[in-house]
């Protein structure tokens, strides 16, 4: 099993604590807050990282640190995050040139300290302050490995259904990232298991991660209470045909590992693009969705159920078995 997470001895030197200004004694957090960022004070962004260190600070029912991950920023980053009056929660902030996004969260994970480990983006915040706990409560009493919830996007509520109804896709997680992972909570002891994020992709990391963690046999459980809004953009939304490219290594290698089948191009490009499994696989897409099932656990809605009631669904089988 490869691991790209660092030695946290290795970056300890270049760490800088801040305790938080409250007389409350500081206790071991139960969740760690990575935010990874790169000149996240320009082009006007500074009231949205300032809404993301708040938002961390007002986490109510559990204990919580906050690390920022910083590429080295030349905007003043470092002497604000210093300045910033953190009242409830450390903040802890590394400052250091990386090679990339996943890099920079691999090494949030080679710090933390916390039980469980999140990721939020410099541009994204909490609008729920019990959002952690309700998680940190879901994790505990079932057992499982991560945890995930509905998001919002920042602006009218309807503009991301996908996002805010993630239980209604997940028959499509092998091969599209259907679970927000801004709302996601990941047991630390899971992530150092699986080697953490795979640094050598651009974008889509993250469902690596998840495929790679449902690999593992990890289960999952739904939080069904938003408490994260998320800005729209980023730089997974920049390069379509890099994005298509790492899907499809990404699907490959997840089928391979766990179905043990192996696709032609052809075939994965429509596994990819029109979410259809080649017809000789059909045996792979149920047992696709009998994996499901049983990894996904607190759902409002039975995906069973949905299947079946899925006219796409019949209109494929059915062409399956006519060989149509």
């Amino acid at each position: 099993m490869f691991s790209n997470i660092p030695s946290s001895e290795a970056l300890q030197s270049a760490l800088v604590v801040k305790p938080a200004s409250s007389d409350t004694p500081c206790t071991e957090p139960m969740v760690s807050v990575v935010t990874v960022c790169l000149n996240p004070l320009k082009d006007g962004r500074k009231e949205l990282l300032v809404k993301n260190l708040d938002s961390v600070q007002q986490q109510t029912g559990v204990t919580v640190e906050h690390l920022i991950i910083d590429g080295a920023s030349s905007d003043g980053t470092v002497e604000f995050l210093t300045q910033y009056d953190n009242k409830c929660n450390d903040i802890r902030i590394l400052s250091k040139s990386d090679s990339g996004i996943y890099d920079a969260m691999n090494r949030g994970i080679a710090l933390s300290r916390g039980k469980y480990v999140t990721f939020l983006n410099s541009d994204d915040f909490y609008h729920r302050p019990n959002g952690l706990a309700l998680s940190v409560k879901a994790l505990e009493e079932s057992g499982c490995g991560f945890s995930f919830a509905p998001i919002l996007p920042e602006g009218p509520r309807f503009l991301h259904r996908l996002h805010r109804h993630p239980d209604r896709h997940l028959h499509r997680i092998f091969i599209f990232p259907t679970i927000p992972h801004q709302s996601m909570l990941y047991r630390r002891t899971a992530l150092f298991e699986v080697g953490g994020y795979d640094s050598s992709y651009r974008m889509g990391g993250d469902h690596d991660l998840t495929l790679r963690l449902i690999a593992a046999g990890n289960k999952a459980c739904f939080v069904n209470k938003a408490f994260v809004t998320f800005a729209s953009g980023g730089y997974s939304t920049q390069d379509a045909a890099l994005k298509i490219r790492e899907k499809k290594r990404r699907v490959r290698n997840f089928h391979k590992e766990v179905f043990g089948v192996e696709f032609s191009d052809e075939e994965l490009d429509t596994l990819v693009q029109r979410y259809r499994y080649p017809r000789r696989y059909l045996s792979v897409y149920v047992a696709s969705q009998q994996m499901i099932c049983k990894i996904f656990v607190g759902l409002p809605h039975c995906i069973c159920l949905r299947l079946l009631y899925s006219f796409n669904y019949w209109k494929y089988y059915l062409k399956c078995l006519l060989g149509i």
